[in-house]
């Protein structure tokens, strides 16, 4: 949100006001804007969570997380809406005398439901990503974790630390307030930090999943699902420019920082649900192959074996054997390569709803080999 006190906006409006001069009100735009891609993100957050109902999965640590973001998103929206109420989105020479503090007062606490719903957005990523890390990749993640909460954190903090006494901020009262400069520049450093964030949460997967012993086409779906959050890389970089007009005595100049601020967030929500949401594309176009459960927690890709008899009949295997192991033909691994990804598939089929024998579907029909 702007880095405006309520004392430049009160000296911008004591200048005289020449006829010629623009009276935009973009307000009502800014309201659609908001409201339309919060309406986006909790759609898809909505369908990532029936999702996981259907299949019967419980909510993990990342769902919640990802549940309170969007909270935070529904709570900066609502701030935002009452300061369109009181003249956000006109030239601050058309905001009432008597608007400016209630306006600068919601606008700080959407500011600071905005920053938290874009640290715990990318939180939830990252902490999904765990689930399927191992060695140095989870002290990584944990220290992306650690490293947005604590740099936007500040940034929340300097968005009510700036002035003293604090009702500075929207009340034009005797104090002191740091150089705007200063927060201009922490939050362009704030929005480069969560860009690259975003940049290596999008990438990382592809290290983490690439050498898994699974199917090629199902490999690259599921690592480009798990790198849309590269779009909110984007988005946070493009912010940056608009972070540069925050402090401008003209408030009109920080709509399209308010407009980035919820798409960044919104965006990470969608990107963090993706994965979840290819299982419905999968129900709704299933692939020819049928698929095995090895158990009620594991999801293999499957291949079918099939001979042919003397009579040109083709005839499926008897099924093998899955209690041991050792007679089990693993393709086109050895069956030490199985153990070692073992787990990381077990963690992916949660995160990514991987491929998974629907219930009516009986693999005993059929001779399977686990790839």
């Amino acid at each position: 949100m702007p880095d405006i006190t309520a004392a430049t906006l009160k000296t911008s409006s004591e200048q005289v006001v020449n006829p010629s001069l623009p009276h935009d009100d973009y307000g009502p735009q800014v309201n659609v804007c908001i409201w339309a891609l919060s309406s986006m993100a909790v759609a898809w957050l909505i369908l990532r969570i029936y999702c996981k109902f259907v299949r019967q999965r419980r909510l993990w640590w990342d769902d919640y997380i990802l549940i309170a973001s969007w909270l935070m998103l529904l709570g900066g929206n609502i701030s935002i809406t009452f300061a369109i109420s009181y003249g956000f989105g006109r030239h601050s020479y058309d905001i009432p005398l008597q608007n400016y503090s209630p306006m600068l007062f919601v606008s700080a606490f959407a500011g600071t439901f905005m920053i938290i719903a874009a640290a715990w957005s990318k939180t939830a990523f990252a902490v999904t990503l765990l689930r399927i890390s191992s060695g140095w990749q989870t002290g990584f993640l944990w220290f992306i974790i650690v490293s947005v909460n604590a740099v936007l954190g500040v940034s929340a903090v300097i968005t009510w630390a700036r002035c003293w006494p604090i009702q500075k901020i929207w009340v034009n009262v005797s104090g002191t307030c740091w150089p705007y400069r200063i927060n201009v520049h922490y939050n362009i450093f704030t929005a480069a930090w969560s860009g690259l964030m975003d940049i290596i949460l999008a990438f990382l997967p592809w290290h983490i999943l690439w050498g898994l012993t699974i199917d090629r086409k199902e490999k690259l779906s599921a690592l480009a699902a798990m790198s849309m959050g590269v779009f909110a890389g984007i988005t946070s970089f493009v912010k940056i420019y608009a972070i540069q007009d925050s402090g401008n005595a003209d408030i009109i100049d920080t709509i399209q920082l308010v407009v980035l601020a919820t798409a960044e967030v919104a965006v990470t929500i969608i990107a963090a649900s993706v994965p979840i949401l290819r299982a419905l594309a999968r129900d709704k176009f299933p692939r020819a192959g049928p698929f095995l459960a090895l158990d009620e927690t594991e999801h293999w890709r499957t291949q079918q074996i099939t001979e042919t008899n003397a009579s040109g009949h083709v005839n499926p295997p008897p099924m093998p054997d899955l209690a041991n192991v050792e007679n089990i033909e693993l393709l086109p691994t050895a069956k030490k390569r199985w153990f070692q990804d073992k787990m990381k598939v077990q963690h992916l089929s949660q995160i990514e709803e991987f491929d998974e024998s629907p219930a009516e579907r009986s693999p005993r029909r059929h001779g399977w080999t686990p790839v």
